[in-house]
């Protein structure tokens, strides 16, 4: 997501003078270019529109889906006369782009389809205030404002860490910790801006432009060829040293199953990210499939991405069919919160709850990477959810709340390989652990309490020695998980044996206290 919109900027710039010179040739009367970039212009917008419902995703990132936004301001240049004309004497239209920019931050929501037809509105403010030309009013023709402008490219690369810093440290939803991380955004793009935007145009601008050109390509090869020597050495060291280690090929095992998952993206099969049953974050309910629902369907599952990975131990142990799966990435199943970083989270879990009074299913389960909620959120969520749950007197769901699986600081296929190589290769252990995720555990369980049927991973794959970190497959060995938690296929169908028999003994406890 960093430099996602700089890759589009190149795309773009590398393409746009192309268009302009092959219309140009075709059509060498007036107005032709202008033709031409009303119609890609259009076709961009209506294909935006449409993309932002049928596949948020690629409507957020992709050029086509984006093209429009910045062939507007081409759009003023071709017609700068009738342009100027409609500017002239009329002192309104900067502070009305202003305006419209300002109502865009406003009015536009977590949930509003983007880009889309929404994003007229923002683009429409800045053609405006481009029309206006000149930054007449003393807010725009300020030296801060001006500053902030000429860095504001350093400040949106900056503001990233940041983000992710705030998110991780879980200060991402404290207006303290939002300030203090804007101002600390500008701080870090004036420096960038001073240290190396000026200094690295002033060493370019004194070359002419093939060796300028020659310069700039070797700044931008010249970490690339540092970094791939030092990769290539480390893996070259590392092969001979480890060579003849006695369970090198269980090292292999474990990378091929990183790969799989992570490079080759099984996990969008497995989890059914592909068949819109896990949903990615800019996705609403609208989106999943009708087959997401099951046929005849006795056990539900709720949550994020971390209620997906039950989904192919369930399935597997179950007839077909006798499992749903409405899951969103980023959303625990928390009614009335909306979980950071997501767009939908609300109304993915309005919709959930009303389908489930409509199916009424025997069993649902919730499940969710509960370390990256604050237990402020958690508490209030949780109980809200188990309050629906159980308000409807003609439906007496079996609920059951899964607490956290383990979690790892580092992706678990790497530390588990970095410890098989250095003698510590045991299958349990606490090196790597994360605390928050045993604390988080123990947190669900004691909100629960006699409300559900709490089943702890916890307590079914950790001990005194640490936590489960592969499953004997074969001759072979399996990770746990292939990243940081999310749960591999193997690891899914333990998992799931061990809450089928948890559900089956709740059930049964049910029914007996009903007789008696």
């Amino acid at each position: 997501l960093h430099t996602w919109s700089l890759s589009v900027e190149w795309q773009f710039y590398l393409l746009y003078p192309l268009l302009i010179v092959a219309v140009h040739r075709l059509f060498r009367r007036q107005g032709g270019i202008a033709g031409a970039l009303w119609a890609v212009f259009l076709a961009s917008l209506a294909w935006s529109a449409w993309l932002a419902f049928a596949n948020p995703s690629k409507a957020f990132f992709l050029l086509p889906t984006r093209a429009w936004e910045m062939l507007a301001g081409g759009l003023i240049y071709v017609h700068q006369d009738a342009c100027n004309r409609l500017a002239r004497g009329r002192r309104w239209l900067e502070p009305a782009g202003l305006a419209a920019i300002l109502a865009a931050s406003l009015l536009l929501t977590a949930d509003t389809p983007w880009p889309g037809l929404a994003a007229l509105l923002p683009v429409g403010g800045a053609m405006l205030v481009i029309l206006d030309s000149g930054g007449r009013t003393r807010l725009l023709g300020s030296a801060a404002i001006q500053g902030i402008g000429r860095w504001s490219y350093s400040i949106y690369l900056w503001h990233w860490p940041v983000v992710v810093w705030l998110y991780q440290s879980q200060s991402g939803q404290d207006g303290v910790w939002i300030a203090a991380g804007m101002a600390a955004s500008i701080l870090l793009g004036w420096l960038s801006f001073r240290l190396v935007e000026i200094p690295a145009r002033g060493f370019i601008s004194r070359f002419s432009l093939a060796p300028a050109l020659a310069a700039c390509a070797a700044m931008v090869l010249a970490p690339f060829a540092v970094a791939a020597a030092f990769h290539y050495q480390s893996e070259r060291v590392t092969a001979l040293r480890f060579k003849d280690h006695p369970r090198l090929s269980e090292v292999n095992a474990i990378a091929a199953v990183e790969s799989r998952y992570a490079k080759e993206r099984y996990y969008e099969t497995l989890y059914r990210v592909d068949r819109h049953c896990l949903l990615e974050i800019t996705m609403g309910p609208e989106s999943f499939a009708k087959d997401c629902g099951g046929k005849r369907s006795g056990i539900v599952l709720w949550g994020d991405s971390h209620a997906a990975h039950l989904w192919p131990g369930l399935s597997r142990h179950t007839p077909p069919g006798s499992i749903a799966q409405w899951t969103a990435s980023g959303c625990a199943p928390l009614l009335g919160m909306e979980m950071w970083r997501t767009r939908h989270c609300r109304a993915v879990n309005d919709w959930v709850l009303d389908k489930l009074r409509e199916l009424r299913p025997e069993v649902v389960v919730l499940a969710a990477a509960w370390f990256r909620a604050d237990d402020d959120t958690i508490r209030r969520g949780l109980e809200a959810t188990l309050s629906a749950l159980q308000a409807d007197p003609g439906w007496n769901p079996q609920v059951i709340v899964v607490g956290s699986v383990p979690i790892w600081h580092k992706t678990l296929p790497r530390l588990l390989a970095s410890d098989i190589l250095g003698g510590e290769g045991g299958a349990y252990s606490q090196r790597g652990l994360d605390p928050e995720g045993s604390r988080k555990d123990k947190l669900i369980g004691g909100l629960v309490g006699n409300r559900a049927v709490f089943f702890s991973p916890f307590e079914e794959f950790c001990g005194r020695e640490g936590c489960l970190r592969y499953l004997s497959s074969g001759d072979s060995i399996v990770p746990f998980a292939y990243d940081y938690g999310h749960l591999t296929e193997e690891a899914s169908s333990l998992i799931a044996s061990r809450l089928l028999a948890a559900i089956d003994a709740a059930t049964k406890r049910k029914q007996y206290s009903s007789i008696h």
